[in-house]
């Protein structure tokens, strides 16, 4: 396209225009036909360019002599109208409209799947969108021209009730309307969690809150699943008896929020008054699970402690392996969660879920399939890596510590040359003891993480795991060591004496009784001590 007839376009200016038409046609010895075939580098027209621009004489000028530009397309796809449209120029999207003469072009989709229509809805100009809506409304097969991309869906984003009540007043059929997953458009509304949008839909057609999806799940269990509970409260109103609104997998609302992990779903439902809802708990889905397996298998530790409190729950109920709760912890497969595998176990035996025979509560009782057992994920290599480190620091520290003792060496000229000068005292003997202790953990740890770095991932988890009590044993070392050293400089000081000792004493009870938890995990007291942390 000629630079100077795209500057007179975009212009606006009728007499520029017509003025710049001319000097190309003779420079280039051009017929008019062939200008207004050009097109910019992005595929746009001159129709493009006016429409953009709003200026209504060029337009008019363009649609006069040359109405097929009006159906034409850029690299994007984007006819004049949609270019209009979503620039929210009133005038050009008037003309366009009024000069074609098939009005199907307002059902035309551009590469993002959008038509003019839906772009009406979007941008949320009301002028624009009512003078589509008018158009379309006269189409009695607009239910099928906007498949796909109905309006209706552009419309339930918060802030755009008046655009969804135009639409749906002048187009009730897109009600009905199911997206590419079979869903309506509450099912939209409920995962967006727009509470506006959902009872403005349920007082135009009320039956859509039993409509289901490909997956058959109730607008309800997409709410569940996104986590939005005042969406909840609204739906919850529709149907006397939610333990017969099911998915396909036989999953009620409570096994769908405990499955996704959304906590304050499940609080929500586990304290509702309805005394129906109270049975939730306890359903069975198509494999067996409850709502608390769910949780367990996905590790989803919040859930778990939300499930195992309320007073109406059988915590020995079994799915249809036979399994427990705390069986399906044991083969935790998805290891990529932010939780603790272990965690989840020890919330679990607290609350005393029942566990079958021969599972082992450390261990993962599941193997990577194939020969060679698949190399362990990035985030194994990373917690590995950062172990190293750490043990690696703790080592050179404790190293450090036992040739910079605290009072120093005996003079050549003293007696017993070259020994501590506190030898003799018991809180310095305490600070050797565990500086040695914490020394080779330390070492042992780093020893053991180094051979993890290997390909089999059962081999490299199995070092990993036992890597931790060996970490934990030589950070509760140091800690005790530091704690002594600070006691026996400040000796002299009682009040200062006593005062590290009521700041170091509770922490290293701390980290000594998890510890204990981790080495001595048949004991469910000290197995439900891990769920505080």
């Amino acid at each position: 396209m000629d630079p100077d007839l795209y500057k007179a376009t975009k212009n606006g200016d009728a007499d520029k225009f017509i003025d710049a038409l001319e000097e190309v046609s003779e420079l280039r010895r051009l017929a008019l036909s062939q200008i207004f075939d050009q097109v910019t580098p992005s595929g746009n027209s001159l129709l493009h360019v006016a429409a953009s621009s709003g200026k209504g004489d060029v337009i008019e000028l363009i649609l006069d002599h040359f109405p097929h530009l009006a159906t034409q397309k850029n690299s994007t796809e984007n006819t004049p109208l949609h270019v209009a449209v979503q620039d929210k120029i009133f005038n050009a999207t008037e003309m366009v409209i009024e000069r074609v003469t098939d009005l199907e072009i307002m059902y035309w989709q551009n590469k993002d799947g959008k038509s003019p229509l839906y772009l009406a809805a979007e941008t949320g100009d009301l002028k624009i969108l009512r003078l589509l809506l008018k158009h379309s409304a006269r189409d009695e097969a607009y239910t099928v021209k906007t498949q796909g991309m109905s309006p209706v869906l552009a419309a339930l984003e918060p802030g755009k009730s008046g655009i969804l009540k135009e639409i749906v007043d002048q187009l009730p059929k897109l009600l009905r309307m199911r997206d590419e997953n079979g869903g309506t458009p509450l099912h939209t509304a409920a995962s967006i969690g727009n509470v506006e949008a959902v009872r403005f839909l349920l007082s135009k057609c009320s039956y859509l809150a039993l409509q289901t999806d490909e997956n058959g799940s109730y607008p309800i269990h997409i709410a569940c699943e996104s986590g939005h509970v005042d969406t909840i409260r609204v739906l919850v109103e529709m149907w006397p008896d939610l333990v017969e609104i099911k998915n396909k997998e036989g999953q009620n609302i409570l096994h769908v929020a405990a499955k996704a992990g959304n906590n304050k779903v499940v609080r929500y439902i586990l304290e509702c008054s309805n005394p129906d809802i109270k049975k939730l708990v306890n359903s069975k889905d198509v494999n067996g699970n409850t709502p608390l397996h769910l949780a367990s298998m996905h590790n989803h530790c919040e859930v778990m402690r939300s499930l195992t409190k309320e007073k109406g729950i059988d915590l020995r109920l079994r799915n249809n392996d036979g399994l427990t709760a705390l069986d399906v912890a044991m083969e935790f497969r998805s290891l990529s969660t932010i939780n603790s595998a272990l965690l989840g176990r020890a919330i679990l035996i607290g609350a005393g879920v029942p566990q079958s025979e021969g599972q082992n509560i450390l261990s993962r009782t599941e193997h990577i399939a194939g020969p060679s057992k698949a190399c362990r994920p990035e985030w194994m290599r990373d917690q590995i890596n950062t172990r190293l480190l750490v043990a690696t620091l703790v080592a050179s520290v404790t190293f450090t510590a036992g040739f910079t003792l605290p009072g120093g060496y005996n003079a050549s000229n003293d007696r017993d040359p070259g020994t501590a000068t506190m030898l003799q005292s018991r809180t310095f003997q305490l600070f050797v003891i565990f500086d040695t202790l914490a020394m080779y953990s330390s070492i042992l740890a780093v020893v053991v993480l180094l051979g993890s770095h290997v390909d089999d991932f059962y081999r490299a988890e199995q070092a990993y795991r036992k890597a931790g009590p060996l970490l934990l044993m030589a950070v509760t070392g140091m800690t005790v060591a530091f704690s002594a050293a600070i006691v026996v400089e400040v000796s002299k000081l009682t009040c200062l004496v006593n005062l590290v000792m009521c700041i170091g004493v509770p922490y290293i009870a701390m980290l000594i009784m998890y510890l204990l938890s981790i080495i001595f995990p048949i004991s469910r007291t000290v197995m439900f001590l891990q769920s505080l942390y």
